[in-house]
């Protein structure tokens, strides 16, 4: 078991005790993971920062029915899943770019191609892709969080990258 586990399990524990300081730790621990994962999810910044503090809320109200401290990242990101997936039906985002990034008709810019790419994967290609490049997570480690197999994971992430890598080469 690695230092993080070790430390995560301590602080679930003593959350799970009602200890308000190793709730805002863990929080502090996972914040990046989280908000990522959000961000992957939504698209929008503002939207994430306001679906971590939901996460975390949820999470923590859940918290006392956790019974395997050692399956705390994928819960915790299922979490994520349930609530972007809960505050998509409820507001149905728009998925347009604003006029800036659309290139005014011309060619268009290597920005706004790419944002483009980026939202037009599925939130579990865009959630993949967000934890390998800016996490670094290994395939391993991402198959874990997600409760999927290893394999699976890096074919959602290379699918991802290669309909970037498609719409990008186009400006």
């Amino acid at each position: 078991m690695t230092r993080e586990q070790n430390a995560t399990e301590r602080l679930i524990r003593s959350a799970q005790a009602g200890d308000l300081e190793s709730r805002e730790a863990l929080a502090r621990l996972w914040l990046s993971r989280v908000y990522g994962a959000s961000l992957a999810r939504l698209g929008n910044a503002a939207d994430a920062d306001d679906l971590t503090q939901e996460v975390f809320c949820r999470a923590f109200q859940a918290l006392p029915r956790l019974r395997n401290r050692r399956r705390f990242g994928p819960w915790l990101l299922r979490i994520v899943r349930n609530a972007a997936h809960d505050r998509y039906r409820r507001r149905r985002p728009a998925a347009e770019l604003p006029e800036e990034l659309e290139g005014r008709g011309e060619q268009p810019s290597l920005e706004g191609a790419a944002l483009r790419a980026w939202r037009d994967l599925d939130g579990e290609a865009r959630l993949v892709c967000w934890l390998k490049i800016m996490d670094g997570l290994r395939f391993v480690d991402i198959a874990e969080l997600l409760g999927s197999s290893k394999s699976a994971v890096y074919r959602t992430y290379t699918k991802g990258l290669a309909r970037m890598r498609k719409e990008v080469s186009r400006c």
